[in-house]
């Protein structure tokens, strides 16, 4: 009786932890929009004030949009070791964004000398965490092992496919379809013939029809003598 209480608490501890860290994760990921809205928004202030909230508000979403889609797919729904391996360095590629940001944005505010590597973050840095992303989402997307699979069975299918209409053409070659041919051949023919025949008598007149025929019956009379 008391193992089982004993592993009710546990599970109920446990939950309580991951809805602490989960709060955690929420409260610095919400730090971290604000610092990243605020950095990327100086990259658009060529365009109108409409314009340039909206940019920057869809930036602030992919990187910290891309953070949440990877602690939920590594936690919820990724399988598979490359999957996996592949959301943790991007986790942590993502963790460093974030810090990067945040520092940059307090020291700003602050007005304190930023580092050179500062400099290049805010000249070029955090605009190719675009395209990082863009790497991550491709890479997971084609470790997907539904997708693995969806490719393995088109790949058999083409196979099938081409082994049957190999088959059929060298069938083609075969003595049976070479019987076949001639048989056809003979038959059409055949038909070709009785067609110039009955087209023929059907072109004669009727008075040559008529000579034709006395020639025949007079024949016949003389055999009969």
């Amino acid at each position: 009786m008391n193992t089982v209480q004993d592993a009710f608490k546990h599970n109920a501890a446990r939950r309580k932890v991951i809805i602490g860290g989960g709060l955690i994760l929420t409260c610095i990921t919400l730090l971290s929009c604000v610092s990243s809205f605020m950095i990327y928004r100086e990259g658009f202030a060529d365009t109108p004030f409409f314009v340039q909230q909206s940019l920057s508000l869809f930036a602030v979403t992919v990187v910290e949009g891309a953070f949440i889609w990877l602690v939920y797919g590594f936690t919820r729904a990724f399988s598979s070791f490359s999957e996996r391996l592949i959301s943790l360095a991007g986790m942590a590629f993502l963790v460093c964004v974030m810090l990067a940001n945040i520092i940059t944005h307090f020291q700003m505010v602050k007005s304190i000398p930023l580092a050179p590597f500062q400099e290049a973050w805010l000249a070029w840095g955090a605009v190719s965490v675009f395209i990082a992303v863009l790497i991550f989402v491709l890479l997971i997307t084609l470790a997907d092992p539904v997708t693995r699979l969806i490719r393995l069975e088109l790949r058999y299918l083409g196979k099938q496919q081409e082994t049957i209409l190999q088959a059929k053409t060298d069938g083609l070659d075969s003595e049976h379809v070479q019987a076949a041919m001639i048989e056809r051949a003979e038959i059409e023919a055949q038909e070709l013939a009785e067609q110039i025949v009955g087209s023929g008598r059907q072109s004669l007149p009727r008075g040559s029809s008529r000579l034709y025929q006395q020639p025949q019956r007079g024949y016949l009379k003389r055999g009969k003598r």
